[in-house]
């Protein structure tokens, strides 16, 4: 039984010096070649926050535009943010707040 968990321990002890002998470094070129890719990352982020935004309508629908909590998802930061016929409930101690069905009375106080 001994030999058999020394047998195992080898293995294992082997397999992890295998893999390190194989591992290769996470960059073998030079800085010189890292920092030209950079400034290729740069150039290209900059052409893309400058390039005019023709597909929308008006740029202050852009501006406003924001996507709504579903429905059972957490509303504590956004309380107005709510998906279409939802409102935002709260326990009585105004935590916990959900996205919940608006029910049947919602627009009559209004």
């Amino acid at each position: 039984m001994e030999a058999a968990k020394i047998v195992a321990l080898l293995m294992v002890l082997g397999l992890v010096i295998a893999s390190v002998v194989h591992a290769q470094p996470l960059s073998d070129e030079d800085p010189e070649n890292n920092a030209l890719a950079l400034d290729d990352y740069t150039q290209l982020l900059e052409r893309l926050l400058a390039r005019p935004q023709a597909d929308k309508r008006s740029s202050m629908i852009h501006l406003f535009r924001r996507s709504c909590i579903r429905r059972m998802s957490s509303c504590d930061h956004r309380p107005s943010d709510c998906c279409y016929n939802s409102t935002c409930r709260c326990n009585l101690w105004g935590s916990n707040c959900r996205c919940q069905r608006a029910g049947l009375f919602k627009n009559w106080g209004k």
